[in-house]
């Protein structure tokens, strides 16, 4: 059994336009500096046996806040990438109507599922923090609980859940 910590990233500018982020980087805002500080004091006492961090630029500049000196150990990866919002990224959320461009669910649970997969396989035992985004640590979620991922409330900026897998 893995122990997975499953936090997002701070609050983007992007957030507060009420913009589609997808694979874009996304630029902390100074509520997003100060969420990933405080998830910085949260963490602060915790040991984690392998920690994993999506590559995307507002994820990174998260872990580099809050772990400090830690960031050196941790892993970046794309399978813990936002959905790609294909034609979608940048635009405003409101009022949008998805197409084909963008990254399916089943895509996502795939992807979920495979991470998972691969902590269960390689991390049994251990403790891992995982840092993602809003909508595909939803799908994570659902995934690790077995639940259907619109009944789960979204994972606030900077949150820390607990999961074992």
């Amino acid at each position: 059994m893995v122990k997975i910590y499953l936090t997002r990233h701070g609050e983007t500018i992007e957030n507060s336009l009420g913009l589609f982020q997808g694979h874009a980087p996304g630029h902390l805002s100074d509520k997003g500096k100060e969420q990933a500080a405080m998830l910085g004091r949260t963490l602060a006492d915790m040991s984690f046996d392998a920690m994993f961090c999506s590559d995307l630029q507002r994820c990174k500049d998260t872990v580099e806040i809050a772990l400090g000196e830690r960031v050196s150990q941790m892993q970046f990866t794309t399978m813990l990438r936002e959905r790609d919002m294909g034609n979608f990224s940048g635009k405003q959320i409101k009022g949008a109507i998805l197409d084909d461009s963008v990254e399916s669910t089943e895509s996502m649970i795939e992807r979920a599922n495979k991470f998972l997969d691969f902590l269960t396989e390689n991390y049994d035992g251990k403790s891992v923090l995982v840092v993602s985004h809003g909508y595909f640590a939803r799908i994570m979620q659902s995934v690790l609980e077995n639940v259907d991922h619109t009944t789960l409330h979204k994972l606030d900026n900077c949150e820390v859940r607990e999961f074992t897998r």
